[in-house]
């Protein structure tokens, strides 16, 4: 935002107007001038401009950085939640895949046990006609 500072000169002038019915009528006008230096020649010909007084312009300042402080913390805070949600998101995947690891191992050995327990199962069934066979054959020797 360009600006420039200038001082304000104010001038009035009263005259006085005879009307054509005789009476005097009093007039005053007002006029104000704003000096500006040459060396700030950063308006056109033409130009609208809006004119503050220097207490009004800081003020305005003094609000317009409070709320580009507090977008910057709003920002940062953001920033902050989204780095959370980042590292959060990589503990999360990496005690997954842990869990997965761990999982896959009970799966196999389970898988492992249960190949065990079938041929356990075998030899019992095994072991178990073998054992009716030989009580059949210690009967019939009777």
């Amino acid at each position: 935002m360009n600006y420039v500072e200038g001082t304000v000169k104010k001038y009035v002038r009263e005259y006085s107007r005879r009307l054509k019915d005789g009476k005097k009528k009093k007039y005053q006008t007002e006029q104000v001038q704003i000096m500006l230096s040459k060396k700030d020649d950063i308006f056109q010909e033409e130009e609208n401009v809006v004119v503050l007084s220097k207490e009004v312009f800081l003020k305005e300042c003094e609000k317009l950085n409070s709320i580009i402080k507090k977008q910057k913390n709003r920002i940062e805070s953001h920033k902050e939640l989204e780095s959370s949600k980042f590292d959060q998101k990589e503990e999360f995947e990496e005690k997954f895949s842990n869990l997965n690891e761990s999982y896959i191992s009970i799966q196999e050995e389970y898988d492992l046990l249960n190949e065990k327990f079938n041929l356990l199962r075998k030899e019992i069934k095994y072991h178990k006609n073998l054992n009716e066979k030989l009580r059949d054959l210690i009967l019939n020797l009777t």
